[in-house]
């Protein structure tokens, strides 16, 4: 049957059904494509990953250019202050380096090779600063930083760095906590806050605290998940899902609960398969 709804999807988005009547796997299709009408917000996960080493000023470009809407990026802070980016708290999966990557002082860390990991065609890509990937976003797409530290200190510098060479009106903080939400909302008004949640209970308290968006995890909409969607609905929040691929059978699945941002790894396939189905 999903197979069956999938297929009418895309051939009604082609022209390709015709005639007047409509049965229930039509109204369904149509439903489809109103939901994937829905989704504003792509976001390039770690930029485009499934293209580009993650993390690098390479995978922001190409997420760039397949036309993402956003684009993540986790944000570290070196020894002596540098904020970078890197997804993993060590070196080891992504970079020629081994170890905690926070001990090191900037000048160790921007030496490393951040890119042959993933293809040699990216040998010599490095750890980009977040100053250098605000620079190649400004103008040209929104920025989502998940932030991988918490305290004062850390978000002045976050917020710093943002007004200096980013957008704050095109910056979404991915805030881990409610006091870090509440934090940023004084230290930078004008961003959005996407709330990321480590446990479904913490919707309402996140809320409260006026995240314009919120994560669930995929794995919580089994069984009562249509319940959680409606709790998202109801405090007049908008829903992110993560995907990962961007394929046509991952997008249908996402869009049953009718997100209004979705993220993958292949960003270019996500955004395609959206606009086949709208």
């Amino acid at each position: 049957m999903q197979i069956l709804r999938v297929t009418l999807a895309v051939l009604c988005c082609l022209g390709m059904l015709r005639g007047t009547s409509m049965t229930r796997a039509e109204e369904s299709a149509i439903d489809l494509s109103k939901a994937a009408g829905r989704v504003k917000q792509v976001i390039a996960h770690r930029g485009a990953s499934s293209e580009a080493p993650e993390c690098t000023l390479a995978a922001i470009r190409r997420a760039i250019e397949v036309k993402a809407t956003v684009v993540e990026m986790d944000v570290w802070r070196s020894q002596d202050g540098v904020l970078f980016l890197l997804h993993d708290e060590t070196l080891n999966r992504t970079t020629n380096g081994v170890g905690v990557a926070a001990v090191l002082d900037w000048k160790e860390l921007g030496r490393l090779d951040a890119g042959a990991w993933f293809d040699q065609a990216f040998r010599n890509e490095r750890i980009p600063t977040l100053q250098a990937a605000l620079q190649v976003c400004h103008g040209k797409i929104d920025v989502l930083l998940d932030l991988k530290e918490m305290g004062y200190e850390y978000a002045q510098a976050i917020v710093r760095e943002v007004k200096l060479h980013g957008m704050p009106g095109r910056t979404i903080i991915g805030v881990r906590s409610v006091a870090q939400a509440r934090l940023f909302r004084k230290l930078l008004p004008q961003a959005r806050q996407i709330g990321l949640l480590s446990q479904s209970k913490d919707l309402d308290a996140f809320a409260d605290a006026q995240v314009e968006m919120i994560r669930l995890w995929v794995d919580w909409l089994d069984g009562d998940g249509a319940e959680l969607v409606q709790q998202v609905r109801d405090r007049n929040v908008e829903l992110h899902l993560n995907g990962s691929t961007g394929t046509l059978k991952e997008v249908v699945g996402l869009l049953e609960f009718y997100p209004d941002s979705l993220s993958a790894d292949d960003p270019r396939s996500l955004v395609q398969t959206l606009l086949s189905l709208r």
